[in-house]
């Protein structure tokens, strides 16, 4: 039997060796999507990287390999294989003095010693059961795989050059860590297009950065207008959300100006859809509904004549005639879009974009430094 105790307890390396941990397993993960074009993984899940046919650890350690070194992370694992007997247990690593490529299996009293008490109820042939379905695979360094990494994105990612590609890897590295944070455990999928659309989303707000600096904000102006030009404005049912960021200091009357131009140029046949409008921020937007009510610009926003509590089906299929506008309140917004069928989603941002809380085929995304501009952009 091997005599844990004896083993010496790795070294804490502090911060440094946990950050550069994750990195590590960031960009096994990137390695993976991307060697698995047709497969949505999922990520800090019940195991660091889940497929169809695998549960993986990821470990990166920069002394000798022990069994005490891997001990919490194989009691993850086993924990999950009493749950589910999934095909393939995958202990992906960096030791050291362990050469890469190579790979080894517990026996098992490795195993009785590694659950130590934690386990002393599960039934043995459970464990030989886990035997058989897990492995160790001892992989390259951390300099070695981020090399790999950034192979993959340039073949895979059209990057045009090795800065390019950096610049891939570090938007990637944003979009997986914000992945982690803002979604719930058990829904943090990705797939290959994920990444795609991720780069190309950055790819689309340093242009804009960009063009604002170099190029003048009347000239960006300009750019955006021409976008929106009136080319496809008159197809029917296409149903289309515009957002707006709001602040403190915004004027509810350059909104209600800017949503009546919006709808002169989205509503002219009388079956087009009704657009709808949702105002985000720390911003009341009573105001703006003031607005457009004074304007007589009249809206639906789910409420009813006289202010009632909110009910969806008013909004979608108002029981007493058209309005020109519909708004919906953020924390809405979710909810609309699971019944809308939504083509195109229009993001007016001052400091901070947004997406939309449900893809949509079509989304832009413009900065302004105030919505009175977007009277120019759609007159």
């Amino acid at each position: 039997m091997t005599d844990l105790a004896s083993s010496p307890l790795p070294l804490d390396d502090g911060g440094h060796d946990a950050i550069k941990g994750f990195a590590y397993q960031f960009d096994k993960t990137l390695l993976e999507i991307i060697r698995s074009p047709r497969q949505r993984l999922q990520i800090e899940g019940a195991q660091d990287l889940s497929g169809e046919h695998y549960h993986m650890q990821i470990k990166n350690r920069s002394g000798k390999f022990y069994l005490s070194s891997i001990g919490k992370a194989v009691r993850k694992m086993f924990s999950q294989f009493e749950i589910s007997r999934h095909p393939s247990y995958i202990l992906h690593c960096h030791f050291a003095d362990q050469t890469p490529g190579t790979s080894r299996s517990l026996n098992t009293d490795e195993l009785d010693n590694l659950l130590a008490d934690q386990f002393h109820t599960v039934d043995k042939d459970l464990k030989l059961q886990f035997l058989k379905s897990f492995s160790i695979h001892f992989s390259e360094d951390y300099e070695t795989q981020f090399k790999n990494v950034l192979d993959c994105i340039t073949s895979e990612l059209s990057a045009k050059d090795s800065t390019e590609a950096l610049s891939y890897h570090a938007i990637l590295h944003a979009y997986l860590r914000n992945l982690v944070l803002t979604k719930p455990l058990g829904s943090r999928w990705v797939g290959l297009n994920d990444l795609k659309a991720a780069v190309k989303e950055a790819q689309s707000a340093i242009f804009t950065a960009t063009y604002v600096t170099y190029c003048g904000y009347e000239k960006y102006l300009k750019m955006v207008r021409r976008q929106y030009l009136p080319r496809r404005v008159n197809v029917p049912n296409i149903e289309r959300l515009f957002s707006f960021e709001c602040t403190q200091e915004t004027n509810p009357q350059d909104i209600a100006e800017a949503v009546l131009h919006i709808c002169e140029r989205y509503r002219i046949e009388e079956n087009s859809p009704v657009p709808y409008f949702t105002f985000r921020g720390k911003f009341d937007d009573r105001s703006v509904k003031a607005s457009l009510w004074e304007a007589g610009a009249y809206f639906n926003d789910g409420r009813g004549y006289h202010g009632g509590n909110f009910r969806m089906e008013i909004l979608t299929n108002p029981p007493f005639g058209a309005a020109r506008i519909k708004i919906v309140e953020p924390v809405q917004l979710h909810d609309l879009m699971t019944e809308v069928r939504f083509k195109e989603f229009h993001d007016f941002f001052l400091v901070e974009k947004t997406d939309s809380p449900i893809p949509v085929p079509r989304p832009h995304h413009v900065f302004l430094e105030s919505h009175g501009d977007l009277i120019e952009v759609f007159r």
